[in-house]
């Protein structure tokens, strides 16, 4: 009898942790799509709020390949279409897992023209990351594309831009200037 009811508590007690799993797991938000890769361009519709986001990724590394903070640039428009060229897009920093981040973003091209983005940005903290952004004129984006070299420094860590990463900037360029935000 007492084996019996050692049993019974043993599995009411393995039934309700089953319970608390499947229900702190049902209330978590889903994440539709995998998180973006480097260099990778997405739209994104978001229907309740009737606006769209362009936006591109980068995942930055120092010049000796140690990752530094993720950068990404935005364009945002109502509707699904984007009603005129953009005159300028967001372009934001993320710490993520560095210690310690400042509010600073600026680029380097050609090691001639430094374009500092801090003066123009705000700090945000969005999911208990901290974040930096600024805006970015679309004459300043045409002039990054033509570089042939861009460094820079996102939050107080060094980084640079390499081929692949530039080019992707020169396409998400080209899918604004089209108008067509897809």
């Amino acid at each position: 009898m007492v084996v019996g009811i050692q049993l019974v508590r043993t599995m009411r007690r393995k039934a309700v942790g089953i319970l608390v799993a499947i229900a702190s797991f049902g209330m978590a938000p889903l994440q539709l799509l995998p998180p973006p890769g480097d260099g990778e361009i997405r739209t994104v519709y978001w229907e309740l709020q009737n606006v769209s986001d362009v936006f591109l990724t980068l995942e930055t590394r120092t010049a000796t390949g140690a990752r530094a903070p993720f950068i990404r640039f935005t364009h945002r428009f109502a509707g699904r279409r984007p009603a005129a060229r953009p005159k300028e897009v967001e372009v934001r920093a993320f710490a993520g897992q560095f210690w310690a981040p400042r509010g600073e973003l600026s680029f380097a091209l050609d090691e001639t023209v430094r374009i500092d983005l801090t003066v123009y940005g705000n700090a945000t903290a969005e999911s208990g990351s901290d974040s930096w952004a600024a805006s970015m004129s679309m004459a300043t984006l045409r002039q990054m594309t033509q570089a042939r070299r861009i460094a820079g420094n996102a939050l107080g860590f060094p980084f640079e831009l390499n081929d692949s990463q530039r080019n992707a900037l020169r396409i998400f360029l080209e899918r604004l200037s089209r108008g067509s935000g897809a």
